[in-house]
């Protein structure tokens, strides 16, 4: 094959050759090892030496396992590359079983593991040899419990009663580095791929993501419980580092913004001074060579001062970045106790505090430097970095990816909530966030002179309320003036139609699977009714079911459209836990997705509400589905199709309240009098 013309030699071309291995010892057994570097931090990237069953030999002394070829690992695509700090470990063991192809073909030596088979009840752990099954621990890696020695219980990942307990069952102390249950993930924010999210896009992510874990532990967080406390100082190291990675690119835009701003002044100066000098000399002298060379001195005198403030700017964007994290910790810690509810001006204010730290610590680091340039710099008017940061925001729009003027456009969805689908979000004004954090320093700057002055981070970022209830700033469109704590009453869903092109689409839901409880009757969304059915749409619109207690998930919704208009808008899962009205619904029309293929007339749909339709059959497709009878449903319907021949129709109910005075009707019956 290797001269054969029908080889392209080209991956993914000549044949895709799978294969099953099991990965090797960490160690020879003596504690030598082989794979090791893989687990302490010394190799690259997620790499295991595997011994592949029908190409490599059962034994070691044909093949030794140190010699077995690197396999790497393909990541799943919610796992993160690690591309702008997003990344997610790779869980492999030795001994454990996996499958994979080779991206080299019939050559076969470049592995690349695609999974793994979970590990059995049957499984016991013997010691490490070549397509044996061994334990997953050893000097090096311990097991769940902290132990290295024979595993109790098991290894399986099998249901049944001894096997490794899975994330999704697991209490939330018992939670191993990395791992989160199925109720942690709901709530979670995912920003979605789209051309740049911005640094206020970036931040509120991990904020409301943040506030969202911590409401679920917030109860044994206030008792003190000790599992719960290590669990917040991992969650807010986690944070740190997440948003450190945010704002560097800030740190980084803002020094350059004092640069580009400073270097031409410095220039100017320079220009000035030696102008000036000259004159002065050639005034007293009328020598210009004597007058020259006392205007060169005069500027070679202020390049040790130039060189200072170059030897500052290499070394300060690191050291910024590190001291704001230190801000960020404080930061974090003080609005677990003063945020109970997310809202946008918490980003907002969040982002106008670390603008005031960026701004405090470039300042700082940069006085003794400039100030010795003032000499130069009084030609041009002087230079204040702190005052020209605070009054740059033109400055921070590239950096930030935010617009310079609000114009309550809303964007493409760009934030995906897990259990709830996508949310609307809008563009936010970078001048007004600065507006508000010059004001907040202000206040805070005014305090500190009294004999009252503002205590803890506040007195540090400046005076925002997201850190102090008793603080209030004035209203800055929303931004000041912040409210976070949680809504008095838990309102009805709201339906948010967004995107699409269009505009004005309004909409109300409708409530099924109601369930009394003492805080007030909760359930799912069966249906939901248009009010508007706005224009200018292209493509259906997105969909967003929210509740201002943020306690309701799972609902999820499409919308359909006709003429530049939302038709209507089915259910495709109902959720639950939503606040909810008792009322009494009916199927009103049906949405044909798929027309199938293959009916005729005289095809039957009913749902399981005992409900019955008439079908329109076209050239063997469904074109219309229309109710004949209205029982009262309490759930989503499920809607089915008997035919002999037909097959593939979705079919989406369409749920609204009984009309007035209508009541169930049993038969429908057609009378034409000729």
């Amino acid at each position: 094959m290797e001269e054969s013309l029908l080889k392209s030699n080209f991956v993914g071309r000549d044949g895709f050759r799978w294969w099953i291995g099991q990965i090797a010892p960490l160690t020879d057994g003596k504690g030598a090892a082989i794979w090791k570097s893989n687990v302490s931090g010394d190799g690259w990237g997620f790499r295991y030496k595997v011994r592949i069953m029908g190409y490599h030999p059962a034994n070691q002394v044909e093949l030794k396992d140190e010699d077995l070829p690197w396999a790497q690992t393909l990541l799943p695509t919610t796992a993160g590359t690690g591309a702008g700090g997003f990344a997610q470990d790779v869980k492999l063991q030795q001994g454990d079983v996996v499958f994979g192809f080779f991206l080299d073909g019939d050559d076969a030596q470049v592995p690349v593991i695609l999974g793994a088979f979970g590990r059995t009840n049957y499984i016991k752990n013997l010691k490490p040899g070549p397509f044996k099954p061994y334990s997953g621990t050893n000097e090096f890696i311990k097991a769940a419990d902290g132990k290295t020695s024979a595993i109790p219980g098991s290894e399986a990942n099998d249901a049944n009663a001894v096997s490794a307990p899975t994330p999704v069952n697991q209490d939330p102390k018992n939670l191993k580095d990395g791992q989160v249950t199925q109720s942690q993930q709901v709530g979670e924010k995912v920003l979605l791929a789209k051309k740049e999210p911005s640094t206020l896009d970036k931040i509120s992510n991990a904020l409301d993501n943040f506030l969202n874990d911590l409401q679920k532990y917030q109860d044994a967080i206030s008792k003190g419980i000790e599992w719960a406390r290590d669990w917040l100082k991992k969650e807010i190291d986690f944070r740190v580092e997440q948003l450190e990675n945010i704002v560097s690119p800030m740190v980084e835009g803002a020094i350059k913004a004092v640069l580009d701003k400073l270097i031409p002044l410095i220039e100017a100066g320079l220009e000035i001074l030696y102008q000036t000098v000259y004159g002065l000399v050639f005034a007293a002298t009328l020598n210009p060579t004597t007058a020259n060379k006392a205007a060169e001195k005069a500027q070679k005198a202020m390049i040790p001062l130039v060189s200072e403030l170059e030897k500052r700017i290499k070394c300060l964007g690191k050291a910024i970045v590190k001291a704001i994290g230190n801000i960020i910790r404080d930061m974090l810690y003080s609005i677990v106790d003063t945020i109970a509810n997310f809202v946008s001006c918490v980003a907002e204010q969040f982002m106008g505090s670390l603008m005031n730290s960026i701004i405090a610590q470039i300042a700082s680091a940069l006085q003794s430097a400039i100030g010795g340039l003032q000499t130069i710099l009084k030609y041009v008017g002087g230079f204040d970095t702190e005052e020209f940061l605070r009054g740059a925001g033109e400055s921070f729009l590239n950096l930030l990816g935010l617009p310079k003027c609000e114009k309550g456009k809303v964007e493409d969805v760009s934030v995906w909530v897990v259990g709830k689908g996508p949310i609307q979000t809008k563009n936010s004004n970078v001048n007004k966030i600065l507006d508000v954090a010059n004001t907040a320093f202000s206040i805070m700057s005014e305090q500190q002179g009294t004999g009252n002055p503002i205590e803890g981070v506040a007195g540090i970022v400046g005076a925002f309320d997201i850190f102090n209830e008793g603080i209030q700033l004035p209203d800055f469109s929303g931004i000041g003036d912040c409210f976070a704590g949680l809504p008095q009453f838990c309102g009805p869903p709201t339906i948010n139609i967004f995107g699409g092109g269009g505009s004005g689409a309004s909409a109300i839901p409708l409530f099924g699977n109601i369930v009394e409880a003492a805080g007030g009757a909760t359930g799912g969304i069966i249906g939901i009714k248009m009010t508007s059915p706005g224009s200018g749409y292209i493509f259906p619109p997105f969909v967003e079911i929210t509740d201002n207690c943020n306690q309701g998930y799972g609902a999820v919704a499409r919308a359909t459209i006709k003429d530049g208009q939302v038709t209507s808008i089915y259910v495709v899962s109902e959720g639950e836990n939503y606040p909810a009205e008792q009322n009494d619904y009916v199927v009103t029309d049906v949405v044909v997705l798929n027309p199938g293929e293959g009916y005729s007339d005289g095809d039957i749909v009913t749902d399981n509400f005992g409900n019955t339709y008439e079908t329109q059959v076209a050239f063997g497709y469904i074109v219309k589905v229309t109710p004949i009878n209205t029982n009262s449903i309490t759930s989503l319907p499920v809607l089915s199709v008997t035919s002999e021949t037909g097959v593939g129709a979705v079919l989406r109910p369409i749920i609204d309240t009984r009309p007035e005075f209508q009541g169930e009707v049993k038969k429908v019956v057609d009378c034409i009098t000729k």
